[in-house]
């Protein structure tokens, strides 16, 4: 995927675009991999013990850039961005109850610390990239949040934030971002590029970084080669079933949903959903949000109890618990944008409420049969209201088309014969925003 900053330069600190009929050719610091914040990824180990809200330390101050000689020749950002490294060999990565495989110049360093194992793997240029280990699910969008919050506004100037991809490896989801940004030196403003991928395995999620201009595509490659080849002895119990969907805005990809139906220890079913977006407010920043909920179905395929979290900033806009009670009546309670909630509600239909699961299960039933139909029914959704239930109807027409309608929300696209999504247009207007399943495996 081509980068939007691709093929501009630096024009007296600031991008311009190679088709502006004039502007001068600045910028004459040091090569970026020599002048780019004085390696900020190396001053994020303070942060990773505690990223994802584990409570770990503060990132460390950053130093001030050393002073850079003017070059002999104009700073040219396109020709940096384009930068990549030729072939490498793959190498073992082993530590106490995992291994895997990334290319890289040289050995890696591995160190195992209190909450994660930290890989430095050198490519043969200026900066090595650090991966790092988790021993416990995170919530994805937060991870990503803290490491381009690692670029402290008082010392760095940010241009631009853009994720670049979201694919899926070992049944999870990885997104790639990357952070092009200015530093003040002596000689001008100098570039430096941060990106991140992100693995959000249940059990053993993996971040990697790399601070330097280009080398984007054997960035991804490495990473991509990581999470491919891992293989952990504490992976998490393989779901009865999974599936994957991709968020895009246009072409842009900006978030994903896994969902795992489940086998707790006493045998019973969950549906436990997560997802993180990364829609860009401005090109300069990402408004990032989590979300996940943990459902327990009862034998009939409907919602007996579940929870449901959702977080921004470093904050929970809301967390619900939900339970079945007596008489087809639920209770609700925990807090929404910081104030408490509490009550029941009983479903329009004097039913239980259908779970993804049953509800996937009808849409399914019906997708065999010709011609239309109109599903419609009540399910709970606390993102859109806590309290009660949505009315949300799936209406499928001559055409074939389905059309999913809640509250002034509008989808239209098709369903996969198992009755989940397979690909929608939200109908929000210009920019596009679809939702394309990516991956999927077992059966309901």
């Amino acid at each position: 995927m081509a980068l939007a900053i691709q093929g501009a330069r630096l024009d007296g600190g600031q991008l311009c675009s190679p088709n502006m009929t004039s502007w001068p050719r600045r910028a004459r610091g040091r090569a970026p991999g020599d002048a780019r914040g004085a390696g900020l990824v190396a001053l994020s180990l303070a942060l990773l013990a505690g990223c994802g809200g584990t409570g770990g330390a503060a990132p460390a101050e950053s130093p001030a850039p050393a002073p850079a000689p003017a070059a002999k020749e104009p700073f040219d950002i396109e020709e940096a961005l384009a930068r990549e490294t030729g072939e490498l060999p793959a190498r073992e990565l082993r530590a106490a109850d995992w291994s895997a495989r990334a290319f890289g110049a040289g050995e890696a360093k591995i160190e195992p610390k209190e909450k994660l194992v930290a890989i430095s793997i050198p490519l043969g240029t200026d900066t090595h990239v650090e991966c790092f280990v988790y021993n416990t699910m995170l919530d994805s969008g937060e991870v990503i949040r803290n490491f381009i919050e690692l670029l402290d506004p008082a010392k760095v100037e940010v241009a631009r934030v853009v994720p670049w991809e979201v694919s899926v490896h070992r049944e999870s989801p990885a997104v790639f971002v990357q952070a092009l940004y200015l530093v003040p030196t002596a000689g001008g403003k100098a570039a430096g590029l941060l990106k991140i991928a992100l693995h959000a395995d249940r059990a053993r999620p993996i971040a990697c970084l790399h601070d330097e201009v280009g080398y984007v595509r054997t960035f991804e490659r490495l990473a991509k080669g990581l999470f491919d080849s891992f293989e952990s002895k504490s992976a998490a119990p393989r779901p009865e079933y999974t599936d994957t969907v991709i968020l895009r805005l246009d072409k842009v990809p900006v978030g994903f949903e896994t969902s795992d139906l489940l086998k707790d220890e006493g045998g019973q079913r969950r549906w436990f959903s997560r997802s993180a977006t990364f829609l860009p407010r401005d090109p300069k920043s990402l408004h990032i949000e989590d979300e996940a909920s943990n459902v327990l179905i009862d034998p009939q395929g409907h919602i007996k109890e579940g929870v449901w979290i959702e977080t921004s900033g470093g904050k929970a806009n809301h967390r619900i618990e939900l339970s079945q009670k007596k008489n087809f009546e639920y209770e609700y309670s925990g807090e929404v944008e910081g104030k408490k909630v509490q009550g029941t509600f009983t479903p329009a239909a004097k039913a239980w409420l259908s779970s993804p699961v049953a509800t996937a299960s009808a849409l399914a039933r019906l997708l065999k049969k010709k011609g239309s139909f109109d599903l419609k029914q009540q399910e709970y959704m606390p993102s859109v209201d806590p309290t009660k239930p949505v009315d949300v109807q799936y209406l499928r027409d001559a055409s074939g088309a389905v059309t999913v309608s809640l509250k002034t929300m509008r989808l239209v696209g098709s369903l996969a014969p198992d009755g989940r999504p397979e690909a929608f247009e939200i109908s929000a207007g210009p920019p596009k925003l679809t939702v394309q399943r990516a991956y999927v495996r077992g059966k309901l």
